[in-house]
């Protein structure tokens, strides 16, 4: 079985947005960025009302576009990300397209279906009833259509689910500063080029690297390494 990773991505708190219209071009400005370098068979893409979506080759890809959006996003605009892995099926009415040849969200994205939306519908749902009722603090989940459970064991599922808690915690508690250094950090930016930006010394943003962001960051290879267990 081909598996895919859906992702689905909503607004969090979009009605009381000032300023939605602006709102819209930053989240789209951001998951262009966060989506560089990555293995994507779609690239992010606005939807309809307050949602977008995407889809990944691997979990690895999808976690790490979660996560750079997240911390490229400035404190007052949030995501909330459902990840599901399953089948996708394209319709040969929709338009195809491969991520490298659209430069643009805007741009018409395949008609597609499949369990692994199904998945992702189901881990944002789940997301949004985490945050409501016990963790403000939730902005990712992660789910397994029951079709796949030979490739994605329930064993895998928490542990990934248990770290996005962990990582999800520890971004709202970084400063918009430390984000973005984390964000560069993870897009292969070198910490002179990071120091110069954030008219930091290089040191300043090492000591970061190797103290308050290192949990982060070693978070995210642990979700990666569990995503391919």
């Amino acid at each position: 079985m081909t598996l895919r990773y859906a992702v689905i991505a909503d607004i969090v708190g979009s009605r009381t947005l000032t300023n939605r219209a602006e709102a819209q071009k930053i989240f789209e400005a951001v998951l262009e960025r966060a989506a560089e370098g990555l293995a994507l068979l779609e690239t992010p893409y606005a939807t309809v009302g307050d949602e977008f979506q995407a889809v990944a080759y691997s979990l690895e890809d999808a976690l790490l576009l979660t996560l750079r959006a997240q911390l490229l996003l400035p404190p007052q605009l949030q995501l909330r990300f459902g990840i599901g892995v399953g089948r996708i099926e394209e319709f040969a009415s929709g338009v195809h397209r491969q991520a490298p040849a659209r430069p643009r969200l805007s741009e018409g994205a395949s008609l597609q279906d499949g369990s692994a939306w199904w998945a992702a519908r189901a881990a944002i749902n789940r997301a949004h009833d985490v945050q409501d009722s016990s963790n403000p603090f939730i902005r990712t989940w992660f789910v397994a259509h029951a079709s796949v459970e030979p490739y994605i064991s329930a064993t895998c599922q928490t542990a990934v689910n248990a770290l996005l808690s962990l990582r999800d915690h520890a971004i709202l508690k970084l400063s918009a500063r430390h984000r973005r250094i984390t964000a560069s950090l993870l897009l292969g930016k070198t910490q002179v080029e990071i120091a110069r930006v954030e008219k930091l010394s290089q040191q300043a943003i090492s000591d970061f690297a190797r103290g308050t962001g290192a949990g982060l960051i070693q978070s995210s290879l642990l979700i990666a390494e569990a995503a391919r267990a």
